[in-house]
């Protein structure tokens, strides 16, 4: 096998729906301006906890040291050993790359305006859902098989889903 990176395009099913974090007192069928600031904050608070408890495992822990390993080892065993040391003690870049990564399955990375946004908070929860599951995808690309080649700069991004850039439409 040669030495190019292992990037699997597999989806994992796991992601739950927005019903399991979505603040019970809100109504998914009123707009996000009906919502109001405060609202908005409640869903996005609730979604982020979800996200670091859902995606935060070891899973998505060992695809940051793996990009690390890729980068300062030169044998498969020593990459192995290193994701090993790594996943036991998480360095400051690695832990600086989860925080990345994370932080594209946010609000913030929606960029919604509440006043005047006409879409429901339904959409706000899907997209919401849908940047969650890439995560999932971003759990999977890397492997020590992939030892000499050049670990892309990208290769934990995310790329916005449609239903994100339906909901900004109508913000």
């Amino acid at each position: 096998m040669n030495h190019r990176l292992a990037l699997l395009g597999l989806a994992l099913a796991a992601c739950k729906t927005s019903g399991d974090w979505v603040p019970a007192d809100v109504d998914e069928s009123e707009t996000i301006d009906a919502l109001g600031a405060a609202g908005y904050a409640k869903v996005c608070s609730a979604f982020d906890d979800f996200v670091r408890d859902q995606y935060r495992t070891n899973i998505l822990i060992r695809a940051a040291c793996t990009a690390q390993a890729l980068q300062s080892t030169e044998t498969t065993a020593a990459c192995a050993d290193y994701i090993d040391d790594c996943v036991n003690d998480i360095p400051a870049v690695v832990e600086s790359q989860l925080s990345s990564i994370l932080a594209q399955a946010s609000c913030p990375a929606v960029g919604v305006m509440t006043n005047g946004c006409s879409s429901p908070v339904s959409a706000l929860t899907t997209c919401l859902d849908d940047l969650g599951a890439q995560l999932d995808n971003i759990k999977l690309q890397l492997t020590c098989a992939a030892l000499g080649s050049p670990v892309p700069s990208d290769w934990y991004k995310i790329s916005p889903p449609s239903s994100c850039t339906a909901l900004a439409s109508g913000c």
